[in-house]
C-alpha cells in the first residue's frame, strides 16, 4: 500500500488582453507518492565497560534466515539500518575482537542483545535474556533498539 500526499499551487498569470488588468489563475496539482518496501531501523549500544568496543550489529528476521550486518567503530553509541524489508526482526551484537576470557584462559568474542532484560532494567531480578521481537513497517523508523544485555543474552550464533 502506497501513501499519497496532494499539493495544490494557486499561481496568479497575468494575462494582458482586451480587458485591462484581467488576472487569471494557473492551477498545479502535484501528486507525491511514498510506495517505499523497507524501513529504517535505529539504536543505541551499551556496553559493561569504561568504552564500547568495536562491534558488528546484526537484525535477523523473526520469519526467515535473513541476517543484515553494520560494523560499528569504537566508541560509537549509536547504529542504523536503512532499507530494511518490512517484518518481525531481533537484534544482538558480537564486538570484533576476543574480549573475554573465560577461567582456562580462552579468549572469545562477547556478544549482546536487545532482550527482556534491557526494558526490565538490567537488574539481577530481569531473568529472561530472550531477544525481542519488534517490527519494521515501510516507510517508517524503528527507534529504540537497545543493544545492551551483555548478561546472558540468547543470541544467534556469528556466521
Amino acid at each position: 500500500m502506497c501513501d499519497f500526499n496532494l499539493i495544490l499551487f494557486v499561481l496568479p498569470i497575468n494575462h494582458k488582453n482586451k480587458v485591462k488588468g484581467t488576472l487569471s489563475f494557473l492551477f498545479v496539482v502535484v501528486l507525491l507518492t511514498n510506495c517505499s518496501k523497507t524501513g529504517i531501523v535505529q539504536g543505541s549500544l551499551c556496553y559493561p565497560s569504561e568504552y564500547i568496543p568495536a562491534m558488528n550489529v546484526y537484525l535477523k528476521s523473526a520469519n526467515t534466515d535473513k541476517s543484515y550486518k553494520l560494523t560499528i567503530k569504537e566508541d560509537q553509541r549509536t547504529f542504523k539500518f536503512k532499507k530494511v524489508p518490512a517484518g518481525s526482526y531481533v537484534a544482538f551484537a558480537y564486538t570484533i575482537e576476543e574480549t573475554l576470557i573465560d577461567f582456562h584462559n580462552k579468549r572469545s568474542k562477547a556478544s549482546g542483545g536487545y532482550t527482556l532484560a534491557v526494558p526490565c532494567g538490567l537488574t539481577v531480578a530481569c531473568k529472561d535474556h530472550a531477544l525481542i521481537h519488534f517490527k519494521v513497517n515501510k516507510g517508517k523508523v524503528t527507534s529504540n533498539i537497545k543493544i545492551c544485555d551483555w548478561y546472558g543474552a540468547i543470541i544467534p550464533s556469528e556466521k
